[in-house]
């Protein structure tokens, strides 16, 4: 069976198009699927609608109603861990993805891959404000977790049961799945897939999320031997102060060697070495942090570490 899990927030107008697209297309593939909305906390007319399609089709879609909007990472944990296949594909609900691209999906699925990815290409969105992020956030994380995959934050992809039904995140990594899974030893794939430009709605996400991003990445990679991942606070003042100390220190290269003068007796050198030590400083506190954090929670908890609830399901 094939699971379609699909995060729903304030979408209304994107829905009854994506439902008949997705019907359209998992009719003609004479397999047995599901297709798992989750409502996170919608409020606009989302649920009002998903009912809808339910009530028309009730032997394929069901419903989980989330409480309140606990983000699209939650989201999609909720729809990982109630899956009934042995396939799980998830798609965003904005009508961004393009639905027809799923049997391209399952024809590329084979005995050594566990998970393939979807690649926006060529990619509709604001260049500024999404493609450049995403651009600088995937080059790093083809640098720094060794992945080659091309477009972490494309919500298309389709997993093997295996690698999501027990998958641990934090809030916000949902992009860095990919990433997540390989460092447990799952095989990555990637195949070039259909973007459309957004007709209906607006869109969540921004620049904004791209320092986070960053973050994500390192601690990923920082924390993968132990299965790992962070709170916040401690490495983001780090970052802050290594950046700005990397930003004195060539200006102060640029005023000794290309201007030629002193700079020995500056006092912003004093202060780029304080801030770039403090900044490891703070680093290391938030690393040790996050371990007995960690550990803590998935003392606990050792399902998953991020919550949600659930107000009801409609199956």
């Amino acid at each position: 069976m094939l699971s379609i899990v699909i995060p729903v927030y304030n979408e209304e107008e994107s829905l009854p198009s994506l439902y008949s697209e997705l019907q359209e297309v998992l009719s003609s593939l004479n397999i047995q699927y599901e297709i798992i909305f989750i409502n996170d906390g919608s409020t606009d007319k989302s649920l009002s609608v998903l009912k809808e399609i339910y009530s028309k089709d009730s032997s394929h879609i069901r419903i989980i109603d989330l409480r309140r909007n606990f983000g699209q990472t939650a989201a999609l944990l909720a729809g990982f861990q109630h899956a009934r296949g042995d396939l799980v594909l998830s798609l965003d609900a904005d009508g961004q993805n393009d639905p027809h691209d799923i049997p391209l999906l399952l024809n590329t699925l084979t005995e050594e891959i566990d998970v393939i990815c979807g690649w926006r290409y060529p990619r509709h969105d604001p260049f500024f404000r999404k493609i450049l992020p995403s651009r600088v956030s995937n080059f790093l994380n083809r640098k720094i977790n060794n992945l080659d995959i091309h477009d972490s934050g494309c919500t298309l992809r389709l997993y093997r049961i295996e690698a999501v039904k027990n998958l641990s995140l934090m809030r916000g990594e949902h992009r860095y799945i990919p990433a997540i899974l390989s460092h447990q030893g799952f095989n990555i794939s990637e195949v070039k897939v259909n973007h459309r430009p957004r007709v209906k709605g607006k869109s969540k996400y921004g620049f904004n999320r791209l320092f986070s991003g960053f973050f994500d990445l390192f601690m990923i990679k920082l924390l993968s031997n132990y299965n790992q991942k962070p709170i916040r606070l401690f490495a983001k003042i780090g970052f802050l102060f290594l950046i700005t100390a990397f930003s004195l220190g060539t200006y102060l290269l640029i005023v000794k060697y290309a201007l030629g003068q002193d700079i020995g007796d500056r006092p912003l050198l004093l202060l780029t070495l304080l801030l770039g030590l403090s900044g490891f400083q703070f680093l290391l506190s938030g690393f040790m942090t996050e371990l007995i954090v960690r550990h803590t929670s998935y003392v606990n908890n050792p399902s998953t570490d991020i919550t949600y609830h659930i107000k009801k399901i409609y199956e």
